[in-house]
């Protein structure tokens, strides 16, 4: 198909010629040396922007545990009676001996058999396995939040996998007869834990 050109066309192209070939030529002039590039101090080779840190969770310190309610209950419990008194190190620290001990037991017991094993803990004399339950103070919460993150595996052992603790007034004297090998023992508030 042609295109047919205007007048107006045509005289705007012969302008536009007339116009360049009066104009004068002009020589390019070639460099001495060869060129280099160099940097001005604003101008950087990576860009200036930076994205926003990303929080990276703490890694647990070992796999996470599956344990039924009534489990989670016996390991709140055994914490905040043994140690609420010692704040949330020696809560931890105690809920770190039943998670030991229920490692060294036969595949199939539970927290709650470990927690309820004869004379190992005296307030269970008091408060029967059915019966356990979490109470409402703040220290009872401060236990549950302490048990979930040991259950989740995000709890580190500072007591270097004790299976064992004593109350420091109750033996002022010395260990008691069942510590074995005291050099392991590690003392958290008012209890030395002692690992086998």
């Amino acid at each position: 198909m042609r295109r047919l050109l205007t007048l107006p066309m045509i005289a705007i192209a012969s302008a536009a010629l007339t116009a360049c070939a009066s104009s004068p030529v002009r020589e390019i002039a070639t460099p001495a040396e060869p060129l280099t590039y160099t940097p001005r101090a604003h101008s950087a080779p990576y860009p200036t922007y930076a994205p926003p840190l990303v929080e990276v969770p703490d890694l647990p310190f070992r796999e996470p545990l599956q344990l039924t309610p009534k489990d989670r209950a016996c390991l709140v419990a055994v914490m905040y009676y043994e140690a609420h008194g010692e704040g949330e190190k020696g809560m931890e620290a105690v809920g770190h001996v039943v998670l030991n001990r229920l490692h060294e037991r036969p595949e199939g017991t539970t927290v709650c058999d470990v927690v309820y094993e004869k004379k190992q803990f005296g307030w269970t004399r008091r408060i029967s396995r059915k019966k356990v339950a979490i109470g409402k103070t703040p220290a009872w919460k401060s236990a549950a939040q302490l048990a979930d993150r040991l259950i989740a595996g995000y709890s580190e052992d500072k007591t270097r996998g004790a299976t064992a603790f004593y109350s420091v007034f109750e033996f002022r004297d010395g260990p008691p007869e069942w510590v074995e090998n005291d050099e392991k023992a590690v003392q958290i508030g008012n209890h030395v834990f002692v690992a086998p």
